[in-house]
């Protein structure tokens, strides 16, 4: 009996060991199973890394050709972008996403550099890209060739994905250990701003303990403490400089977003804080005001004025040669064969703002404002100007949302401001200002756009230039050509509309467009084939002014300056004392038809600018028409009804 009652035992005891046994062995294949998951978790981290690195790495060779690769700035940058990956507990998908993103930026800024010749900010969307400059340019300069360097590291990544073996067990351990490792590698990250900065804060150092520590170390903690400073140099300075490209090489294409809302949120602080301050004419200012203001005379113009503002139009494209003829043959033949007033020499005078700065210059004799973006900040003012003279008053422009233009063109006085698919172009522009009945006293803004950054209506312009002309000379050209031949059809109507002939037009553009390095080479490119219309100063904007009154040809070869627009084309109207005479010279002042001739500056360029900034943050025209209401509505109280 007892030994019956034995052999169960050891049944027992056997199955026991039997499910011990399965018991570490499916334990041993899970260990494996986990060791699997997390070198396969490991192995695509390190995948996405090295995609990462690749493409950033190649992107700097690319754009930064002449400068070494922040190696340590590139691997900081992709491991803490990729290091998320090591928390997903599926395949990540969604981290497709993240790459699909990275590509997007990366060659939206090398596609602005070639457009712009800089790094794409977050101000510069805001200001310029619904001009059509950011959209563009990423179609204008796509090029297939570019592809491998955007998609080919991506690849690698995709295949990866599927020997990704399914997460069970969610570790925390190495994802905190790498980010706390990628934290105290911030300040090696930081060295190469630092030992650029250095110098500087050393040299400006006012403060004395721990305080001068910080101050001089600063760089090595902040993240983004070059685009604060920036922003800040750039909103007192309004100097257009491109602070993305050396942020860019010395942080990484990847930390650029956040830097651009540190630098965004930088200079929007300044525009609030000066929105907000309170700002007055002083005693000498209210004296200098005397000399340029009146009272509202009672002019009524007898002819239309057209205005046409030619985006970024530089004077030497009217001359530059084509074969036998000319790039611009109608402008160039206009000036030549009309009693026109030409001035090739008119200095531009830009803030920040760039075609706003144009436009408000052109239309009321002010100057930008020092610090911040005129328009953004203060163009919901009245601004004086010529249409407010005329029964009738149109702009014509492409998109009525850029640079508050529906915010703006009622402040200068424009009734009408046209949108449609009709005028999205040149040609669509200068149609429909062939259709404006021009018989009764109208003012009509024209403002083209086919020669605006980044020239992409060149690509469709075949146009025998010479393939060795250096960046986008070439383009810029070809834009204005075809700008020019639209133009033609208006100008030609001149000879023969009766109503046309007796219209006053004024040609001129916003701003130039070439700087610094670009207008060099272009200037040593002209030189070597004996084309000497660029000169050897610097690039200027045309101005020319068109009138039945005219009786002679005259080409001024003086300076000139943007403020002397409003002056002169009233002169040009026929109202000699406006109540508003701009802060510029009369440049037509010299001529028998002034009655008060004004042949000196009242004001030079830096006492203009001053004294124009605090025209506009201060109010002054509101606050003029504010008081003459009141005036008005007070004399009106005082004198009975029955007279």
């Amino acid at each position: 009996m007892h030994r019956h009652s034995d052999g169960p035992i050891r049944q027992n005891k056997y199955c026991k060991v039997k499910r011990k046994f399965a018991s570490v062995i499916t334990t041993s294949m899970m260990n494996i199973d986990n060791k699997r998951s997390l070198l396969f978790r490991w192995g695509v981290f390190a995948v996405l890394v090295f995609c990462l690195v690749a493409k950033c790495a190649i992107w700097h060779m690319q754009f930064f050709a002449e400068k070494d690769i922040p190696v340590l700035v590139v691997i900081w940058s992709c491991l803490f972008l990729a290091s998320p990956v090591l928390l997903c507990k599926h395949r990540p998908w969604w981290f497709l996403l993240v790459l699909a993103a990275a590509n997007i930026w990366l060659f939206a800024n090398f596609a602005y550099e070639r457009a712009w010749g800089q790094m794409l900010t977050m101000d510069m969307v805001r200001m310029a890209g619904n001009l059509h400059g950011f959209e563009d340019s990423l179609r204008a300069y796509f090029h297939t060739d570019m592809l491998y360097w955007i998609l080919a590291p991506d690849l690698l990544f995709i295949a990866s994905l599927f020997l990704w073996k399914p997460q069970k067990i969610r570790s925390l351990s190495g994802f905190i250990a790498l980010f706390v490792l990628l934290l105290l590698c911030i300040p090696l990250r930081q060295r190469t701003y630092y030992r650029q900065v250095l110098p500087n804060r050393i040299g400006y150092n006012n403060h004395t303990g721990i305080a001068a520590w910080w101050y001089v170390h600063e760089p090595l903690f902040n993240l983004y403490v070059w685009p604060a400073d920036v922003a800040r140099s750039v909103f007192m300075t309004q100097e257009q400089q491109d602070w993305a490209r050396p942020y860019v090489h010395n942080y990484g294409i990847l930390s650029f977003g956040p830097a651009l809302c540190v630098f965004d949120a930088t200079y929007r602080r300044w525009e609030r804080t000066l929105a907000e301050e309170s700002v007055e004419l002083t005693v000498i200012e209210k004296e200098k005001m005397t000399l340029i203001t009146g009272p509202e005379p009672a002019f009524q113009p007898q002819r239309s004025l057209v205005f046409i503002l030619v985006e970024s139009l530089e004077s030497w494209a009217i001359d530059y040669p084509l074969g036998d003829g000319f790039v611009m043959p109608n402008l160039h033949e206009f000036i030549r064969s009309h009693h026109v007033y030409y001035s090739p020499h008119m200095f531009n005078q830009l803030g920040y703002g760039g075609s706003s700065d144009g436009q408000l210059m052109a239309l009321t004799g002010l100057l930008p404002v020092r610090q911040g973006v005129t328009v953004a900040l203060y163009g919901d003012q009245p601004f004086p100007n010529y249409c407010h003279f005329f029964p009738n008053s149109i702009t014509l422009n492409p998109s009525p949302g850029t640079w508050k233009q529906n915010v703006v063109n009622p402040n200068y006085g424009i009734q009408t401001l046209e949108e449609s698919d009709s005028i999205r172009d040149d040609a669509g522009i200068f149609h429909r200002l062939n259709t404006i009945d021009l018989s009764e006293p109208t003012f009509v803004l024209a403002i083209t756009v086919s020669s605006h950054v980044p020239f992409s209506k060149g690509d469709e312009i075949d146009l025998p230039l010479d393939d060795n002309m250096p960046g986008n000379m070439p383009k810029y050209l070809k834009c204005l050509h075809y700008m020019d031949e639209h133009l033609g059809t208006f100008l030609a109507r001149i000879d023969s509309d009766p109503s046309l002939s007796q219209t006053d037009v004024v040609i001129t553009g916003d701003h130039i467009i070439f700087y610094s390095q670009d207008w060099e080479q272009m200037k040593e490119y002209a030189a070597s084939r004996g084309v000497s219309c660029l000169g050897t100063g610097y690039n200027t904007s045309p101005f020319i002014l068109y009138s039945p009154c005219f009786t002679q040809m005259r080409q001024d070869e003086n300076d000139t300056y943007q403020m002397d627009i409003y002056p002169t084309v009233l002169h040009m109207m026929g109202c000699y004392d406006p109540a508003w005479r701009g802060l510029g010279l009369d440049l037509l002042a010299d001529s028998c038809h002034s009655v008060t001739p004004n042949a000196t500056r009242l004001f030079g360029t830096s006492d203009s600018r001053e004294l124009s900034d605090k025209l506009i943050r201060s109010r002054y025209f509101s606050k003029r028409i504010t008081e003459t209401g009141q005036m008005i509505r007070q004399i009106k109280g005082s004198v009975p009804d029955t007279l």
